[in-house]
């Protein structure tokens, strides 16, 4: 999906309320891939350790949330040399002092170290200079099998009263994480927490119009002492939250990616997501395509609705570069009707493989990238084939793969285990060709399904399992 702007604590940029506001966001986008992070885009290297980097090659994207796409960074495997990145608060304010800070971003681990070792956080939220001393939350993963966990704590101190979640995540799947915080200081606090604070963590959370149930969050904290030892004790807030910092500790930081982060705040005693106001109606991609047909590759989208919608930037990278702009297809603005768009690239290269993502953009020059979809061009296949969906695991969309030798009705389906259709994806005339479609399965249930092609009589069946 495009860009959707759904009622949710932090993800609008479009609100209005006096008690709510985004307090920090970035996506990364348009930085120099395989450099520092250090250096681009206000951010600053503290520390002479490792520095993290900025790459391209696999966004990360979650279906509803309006951050993500195009650059991402990457976390360097741990070092034992102390150091971090990280980036001022600037607009609308340089430093928050309220009670209570929502925290998310998008985390796809490639590798953790093992729980038994001491743990070093590798993100959290530091003061108005960057300072990681006194402010919370910090974030940490260790490694459950061939997974992970994810925990929290507001200590400094290595591996000190870490919070973990039950949850074991998947390695090199993208993840959305949200973190509600709130801060109790001497005379404020509810009678029966003491000075303890508050940290409620979701990962993949519903977006909708109301915040989730705290009993849903992955990780949950409603005071210390007896109740929940590991929070003994209150953060203090000092002179307000202002920067958000990646950091390494020691060897036991996770690597990995991060991107699409965004902070917002809500005020003392109001719960800021019954705060917001109605979205905007979205742009809304139900489908996008890229296939190989006669020596070009045809490109094909659609959108559901869509709201001052200029156009589509259409952008190709190959194997010996970064994404670059070749061409531009004009948006409808504003309908509720669903469009159909096209795009033709006959600028390739036989026998060579081609991304391509979409960059909308809008009236205003807001914009958001597509997922990315692959594409080997060149001489029309000799065999009918159809390839493993990536990623897969997914959550919730993918990719799906075929070549057709013959032109022909090809139907593309998903269905689940008892053998009933869940979903058509393809079902139309098509040349001889490869093909790329990408999957949406927001409305599909997790666990195991069976995608079946089928061409001139021929079927071909393979698994892909669906994680939320």
């Amino acid at each position: 999906m495009m860009k959707q702007y759904f009622l949710f604590i932090l993800f609008l940029l479009l609100v209005s309320s006096n008690n709510f506001g985004q307090t920090f966001s970035d996506d990364f986008t348009g930085l120099t891939t395989a450099t520092n992070l250090a250096g681009q885009s206000s951010w600053t290297k503290g520390g002479t350790g490792p520095d993290a980097t900025v790459d391209n090659a696999t966004p990360l994207t979650y279906e509803g949330y309006n951050g993500g796409g195009g650059e991402y960074v990457v976390m360097p495997v741990g070092v034992a040399t102390s150091s971090r990145v990280f980036k001022l608060f600037t607009t609308p304010i340089t430093s928050y002092t309220g009670t209570t800070v929502y925290f998310s971003f998008l985390l796809r681990l490639t590798a953790t170290a093992d729980s038994a070792t001491a743990m070093g956080y590798f993100l959290t939220l530091g003061d108005a200079a960057g300072s990681t001393s006194a402010l919370s939350p910090k974030l940490y993963a260790r490694k459950n099998g061939t997974g992970f966990n994810i925990g929290v704590s507001k200590q400094t101190t290595t591996n000190w009263k870490i919070h973990w979640g039950t949850t074991v995540l998947n390695l090199n799947q993208t993840y959305l994480v949200v973190e509600k915080y709130v801060f109790h200081t001497a005379g404020i606090q509810p009678a029966v927490e003491g000075y303890d604070d508050e940290c409620y963590l979701w990962v993949n959370p519903a977006i909708t119009a109301s915040e989730p149930n705290v009993n849903t969050a992955e990780i949950q904290h409603l005071g210390g002492g007896t109740l929940d030892p590991d929070f003994d004790g209150y953060q203090a807030i000092a002179g307000g939250i202002g920067s958000v910092i990646w950091n390494n500790r020691t060897i036991t930081n996770p690597s990995g990616a991060f991107d699409g982060i965004r902070v917002a705040n809500g005020a003392t005693g109001t719960d800021a997501w019954t705060n917001l106001n109605p979205a905007a109606v979205p742009v809304e991609m139900t489908a996008f395509s890229a296939n190989s047909i006669n020596g070009n590759v045809e490109l094909a989208w659609k959108t559901a609705t869509e709201k001052n919608n200029n156009g589509f930037d259409v952008e190709r990278k190959s194997a010996n570069s970064d994404f670059v702009k070749i061409g531009f297809v004009k948006g409808n603005g504003t309908t509720t009707n669903f469009s159909s768009y096209s795009f033709t690239d006959k600028n390739i290269n036989a026998n060579s493989a081609y991304s391509y993502r979409l960059k909308q953009v809008d009236f205003d020059g807001t914009f958001f990238y597509s997922n990315v979809v692959n594409v080997s061009a060149g001489q029309t296949p000799s065999t009918f084939a159809l390839g493993q969906n990536f990623p897969n695991p997914f959550n919730p969309s993918t990719s799906i793969s075929y070549s057709v030798p013959l032109s022909g009705v090809v139907t593309l389906a998903i269905f689940n285990t008892l053998g009933q259709k869940v979903k058509e994806v393809v079902n139309q005339f098509q040349e001889a060709g490869n093909y790329t479609v990408s999957l949406n399965a927001s409305d599909l249930s997790s666990g195991n399904y069976i995608y079946n092609i089928s061409l001139n009589g021929q079927s071909i069946n393979k698994k892909m399992l669906l994680l939320k």
